[in-house]
């Protein structure tokens, strides 16, 4: 075994028995986005934040996710840049499900409405139009407590047939 291998074993057996709580948490994510990553080839961003989406019979997606340490900031908030993440994840999950074609995001503009406190946020898109080469989003983000954290929209480049 190569000697940063070696390192990194004593790291994750020393952060398993003396580390904080959150210290092993973020261990069990990035164990989780690596298996995320091996059984659904997906970024591994989407193992970190437990996507797992879910389309709606009103042809809008939703994604459920706990929040996490991994997500806060310094503030005890959601990092801006996580929500966005979210917003930009499920707004794509959505122009990619509802027009069969795999989507990259050609723009997207949010708007920061509430602090990301909780214990989860819940992010629902819908496509407001579909074009022949791109598809336009909108998303909104709550807690479970149903207070408004994001909304925004987003465009997506229709890249080739899934």
């Amino acid at each position: 075994m190569r000697h940063d291998q070696e390192a990194l074993l004593q790291f994750v057996k020393d952060t398993l028995e003396n580390g904080s709580e959150e210290d092993q948490q973020i261990l069990y994510l990035a164990r989780q986005a690596i298996e995320y990553m091996q059984e659904r080839k997906t970024a591994y961003i989407s193992g970190f934040l437990g996507l797992q989406g879910e389309y709606l019979e009103d042809g809008t997606y939703r994604f459920d996710v706990p929040i996490t340490p991994f997500m806060m900031n310094r503030l005890g908030i959601v990092h801006g840049g996580m929500t966005a993440t979210l917003a930009d994840s499920v707004m794509g999950s959505v122009a990619s499900r509802t027009t069969g074609y795999k989507v990259v995001t050609t723009e997207m503009n949010v708007h920061y409405l509430s602090p990301g406190k909780g214990e989860r946020l819940i992010a629902t898109a819908s496509v407001l139009r579909r074009g022949r080469t791109r598809c336009v989003c909108e998303c909104r983000i709550h807690n479970e407590k149903g207070r408004l954290i994001l909304a925004g929209t987003g465009a997506f480049q229709l890249i080739e047939p899934r």
